[in-house]
Order: C-alpha cells, then sequence, then structure tokens
C-alpha cells in the first residue's frame, strides 16, 4: 500500500475531537515533528515502535528510550535511531517526564506500571499510547481516564483491531440487521503453551534495577520467569491471567461490534493454582456476561497445541482460517445466520445452514494485519496533531477491561455471580470484590486518586 493511500484510510478511521484547548501543553502544530518516548523496551516495543516509525523522520522521531533493564534500553535505541540522531536512554521515566520537548509517552510496560506512568505522563502534559491490558484493577483504569480527562491529554490503548478495515464492515452487516436478532454470543481465548514455573535461585543481572521494575506491586524477590514475554500477566501480583494478555483482544471486538458497554452479571469459573503457585491465574476459565438483551459466553483454556492463532499467511492473504481451530475467534449467533470473525488480520464470514454438509458462506470480508497495526499506531500519531480521541481511547478500552476485572474477581471471590450496576459499572452485592477492585500499592509508588 502506498504511503499516501494509508494515512487517507487511517483518517478516515478517525474518531471524534475530544479536546479543544489547541494550547494544551505540547500540542503539535501540523508542521512540528512530534518527539516519543517508549517506557518499556521488551520485544512488543520492537513492535509498536517500527510501525510508528512508518511515518517520516521529520513527522515523528523518539527521544527517550526508558527501561528498568539499561541493556534493553540501549538495544530499542539503536534501533530507533533516526538520521543519525540517537534517543537518550535512561532507567528512570522521570527523566522523560521532565523532559518538556517530548510530546508523548509509549508505554509497553508489563500491567502494572501501566496506569502510574499513564497518569504520570499526563500530569506532565504528554499524550499517551499504552499497550493493553489497559489495567490491573478497576480503579487503575478509572484513574487513567480522570487523569486524560483533567489534565486534557490524548490517551489511546492497544487494542489494534479497532483500527482494522475488516471489522467496520462487518459491524455494518450487523446493525443493518442482517444477522437477524442476536441473543448469543461466544468468545474463544485459547493457548497452546501452559503456565509457567517459576524459575527461582537466578542471580538478578548487572544494570537491572529490579525495585522499578516491581513498581506498585507487592515486593517478591527477582525471578527471570517474570520478565519473560507476557509472562507477567500469569501472576495477579502483575497482571490478569490470560483473559488479559490475549483475551481483552477478542472481548473489545465483540463488545465494539455489537455495542454493548456494561453488563448487568457476571459468573465466572475455571481451574486456578494447578501447580501450586499460589499467585498465579487461571489455565482453564469459563465466564457468562448477561448483558439483558443478549449473553456473552468467553471459553479459555491453555495447553491445547491444537489451537492455533491466525498464521501469517492467513493474516496477509485473502483467505480466512480453518474457524473450528482457529484460537480467537468470535462467534455471533443470529436468528438468520452466524457470523464467526478473527482477529490478526483473520478476517470475517457469515454462515447459512449447510447443505450437502458443505458450508454456505452468505457473505465475508478479509483482512490484513500489517494494516491495522500500522493504522493503529499512526492513528494515535494523528490523534495527537488534531486533538481527538484515538480509535482505541482510553474510555473504550477501559470498558472492555473490565470485563476482565469482572470475571476474574468472580473466579477469585469463589466463582460467585456478580450482579452488577449497569449505570455504575460497580458490584452491588459481593464486598469480597473489594480488595481486587482497589488492590494495595506500594507506599513509594502509590497510585493516586485523580479527582
Amino acid at each position: 500500500m502506498k504511503r499516501r493511500d494509508f494515512l487517507k484510510r487511517t483518517s478516515a478511521l478517525g474518531a471524534v475531537t475530544i479536546l479543544t484547548n489547541p494550547k494544551s501543553a505540547r500540542s503539535a502544530a501540523a508542521n512540528e515533528r512530534i518527539q516519543l518516548a517508549v517506557i518499556g523496551c521488551g520485544a512488543r516495543s520492537d513492535w509498536v515502535c517500527r510501525d510508528m516509525m512508518i511515518r517520516p523522520a521529520d513527522d515523528v522521531r523518539f527521544a527517550w528510550c526508558c527501561d528498568v533493564d539499561l541493556s534493553r534500553a540501549q538495544k530499542r535505541a539503536t534501533q530507533l535511531t533516526r538520521d543519525g540522531v540517537v534517543p537518550k536512554v535512561t532507567q528512570d521515566a522521570k527523566a522523560v517526564f521532565d523532559d518538556q520537548s517530548v510530546d508523548g509517552v509509549v508505554l509497553v510496560t508489563p500491567d502494572h506500571w501501566h496506569a502510574l506512568h499513564t497518569i504520570q505522563a499526563c500530569q506532565a502534559g504528554k499524550d499517551v499510547y499504552c499497550e493493553k491490558p489497559l489495567s490491573r484493577s478497576p480503579f487503575e483504569g478509572e484513574m487513567m481516564i480522570q487523569a486524560a480527562k483533567k489534565y486534557n491529554r490524548v490517551v489511546g490503548a492497544g487494542n489494534q483491531t479497532r483500527s482494522s478495515d475488516y471489522c467496520p464492515v462487518a459491524k455494518k452487516y450487523i446493525e443493518e440487521g442482517n444477522l437477524g436478532e442476536i441473543e448469543f454470543v461466544r468468545v474463544h481465548n485459547m493457548w497452546r503453551a501452559s503456565l509457567p514455573s517459576v524459575q527461582t535461585g537466578v542471580p538478578k543481572p548487572d544494570g537491572l534495577d529490579w525495585d522499578k521494575w516491581i513498581g506498585p506491586s507487592p515486593y517478591r524477590d527477582y525471578s527471570p520467569t517474570y520478565m519473560l514475554s507476557l509472562a507477567w500477566g500469569y501472576f495477579w501480583d502483575f497482571g490478569n491471567g490470560l483473559l488479559a494478555t490475549q483475551g481483552v483482544h477478542q472481548i473489545d471486538v465483540a463488545r465494539w461490534l455489537l455495542g454493548l458497554n456494561i453488563p448487568k452479571s457476571c459468573y465466572s469459573a475455571g481451574g486456578m493454582d494447578k501447580k501450586k503457585l499460589l499467585t498465579q491465574t487461571a489455565e482453564t476459565q469459563s465466564t457468562v456476561f448477561d448483558f439483558g438483551n443478549l449473553i456473552m459466553n468467553i471459553e479459555q483454556t491453555m495447553n491445547c497445541p491444537y489451537m492455533l492463532e491466525t498464521d501469517w499467511e492467513v493474516r496477509e492473504k485473502e483467505m480466512h482460517p480453518y474457524w473450528f481451530q482457529n484460537a480467537s475467534r468470535i462467534e455471533i449467533y443470529g436468528s438468520r445466520y452466524l457470523m464467526v470473525i478473527g482477529r490478526l488480520g483473520a478476517g470475517w464470514q457469515v454462515f447459512d445452514r449447510t447443505k450437502k454438509r458443505l458450508p454456505v458462506v452468505k457473505s465475508q470480508g478479509f483482512g490484513s494485519y500489517s494494516q491495522l497495526q500500522e493504522a493503529h499506531m499512526s492513528n494515535f500519531i494523528d490523534a495527537m496533531r488534531e486533538r481527538k480521541k484515538t480509535n482505541s481511547s482510553v474510555e473504550e478500552c477501559h470498558k472492555s477491561t473490565m470485563l476482565v476485572h469482572y470475571a476474574n474477581m468472580s473466579l477469585r471471590a469463589g466463582s460467585v455471580k456478580l450482579e452488577i450496576d449497569q449505570q455504575t459499572g460497580k458490584v452491588v452485592n459481593c464486598p469480597e470484590v473489594a480488595p481486587f477492585w482497589r488492590p494495595q500499592f506500594r507506599k513509594e509508588y502509590d497510585i493516586p486518586e485523580i479527582a
């Protein structure tokens, strides 16, 4: 795709303007280069930063690379060097927030750092792109929204499928009534790997500030397991399990396509503590949400190597996966037809009754993973310039992440059916979830309450 056509497409995916003050801190004029800083320089930052660097050097440049492991920051700085200008490196995010030349912060940290860094960035007058899952607890998500509002910041999040070109077509197909009445949707979240065992007795690497890595969470001794890609998400102190690290993508797509907001109830059951590691999340988990007008089921399991993510050929070609063993599909059951849609550029298909035991496809659309990735990152830059909401705003991402929180709170409270106020989102029947709603944070890294 030519860059001119790409930018035209991404502009068409934009949302309504929310920030009306053109003089808000470091608002970039159309002819000014945007200066970014990346905080968290692990594997995922490679993808995120690379897709932001599709913009020309006079449009976007990285000024800082920050990581608690200085060697990772230095490695990312080498990748992000443009026209001989090497980003500065630091282990302390305060250096980034204090630099008035920085317009926006790209957060690719473990989940437990998302809220505090987003709030700190907003307070420093920086816009924020935050990778998913948005937050580790409901309170954190609420404060991220409040910070964006109070400090007039653009805060976008990493539910990249919102920037695909195939999902809006599927959404329009649904809204035109083509599937008929919809009363049931099933979200699949399957993973071929199993939960990791914690490796102990390993010395901390030189150059790693472990206390800063722990940040707001309860302190525990160093283990390389926690720093493996996404592995921190399998421990309650740092994340919310596979449902958050992967499932929130499908949950967000389902909620967006069907116009869902706050459920009236949630019930979740599953297998926890399978390996007697008391802080581990569930491998197998089944959740039922009642939205009043429809039921959403989320089915999750791990350690099933026959369930596959959408492969790279499907992601970039006009073809669909073998849906029955696709690990991240969404099934939308209408009174007329069934729609199956996937993330990662998998596209969508609508099925009628079979004929001679063969599928009958009524309609379909194809996707491209590279398109949605590049469009999502470019949309954040456009939103910074134009002072508008991103395709995946902090408010919308919070609503989707809350479904993860409700499911896990139900599970951790003993598989209690949670009754939820559909106006406020608060749980009204189970005081036992209070510690999960607002967990304790370490004093020196406390997450402030933003009024």
